[in-house]
């Protein structure tokens, strides 16, 4: 029998699912909530460890974006309309910490969403709007 709080761990987050039925398996049965807890930490290290993976890459594609956005004569065609409108609005909004004052002009002169839903404030060491982040 499940228990409740691992119930509602995979209501909350049924990507874990397939790790937890791994589990189960493993242990022959129900492996319990301080096991299932653990291989949960295990599970999380790893999304953390890839968002540290990619997050360099991202930073370096907007520092292009960014880039193009302060310099080139074809900045909205290439950075809002070719760029920007081939992201979701969500997207958009994840995105915002980590754009520079001139593609978030850009975006601003448009009127596409770009404003993050806390305010843009500071994340885990990113400044946003003031040049001293990623980008």
């Amino acid at each position: 029998m499940m228990d409740d709080e691992v119930a509602q761990l995979l209501d909350r987050a049924p990507e874990f699912a397939d790790r937890y039925r791994e589990l189960v398996a493993w242990a022959d049965g129900d492996p319990g909530a301080a096991a299932v807890f653990a291989e949960l930490a295990d599970y999380v290290a790893g999304l953390v460890a890839e968002i540290e993976r990619t997050r360099p890459t991202l930073e370096r594609c907007l520092a292009g974006v960014e880039e193009v956005a302060g310099r080139s004569p074809d900045a909205e065609e290439l950075v809002v309309w070719s760029f920007f409108d081939g992201l979701s609005p969500d997207d958009v909004r994840r995105l915002h910490p980590w754009l520079g004052p001139r593609t978030r002009a850009l975006l601003d002169e448009v009127d596409l969403p770009a404003s993050e839903p806390d305010g843009g404030r500071d994340r885990a060491g990113d400044h946003p709007g003031t040049g001293e982040g990623p980008c």
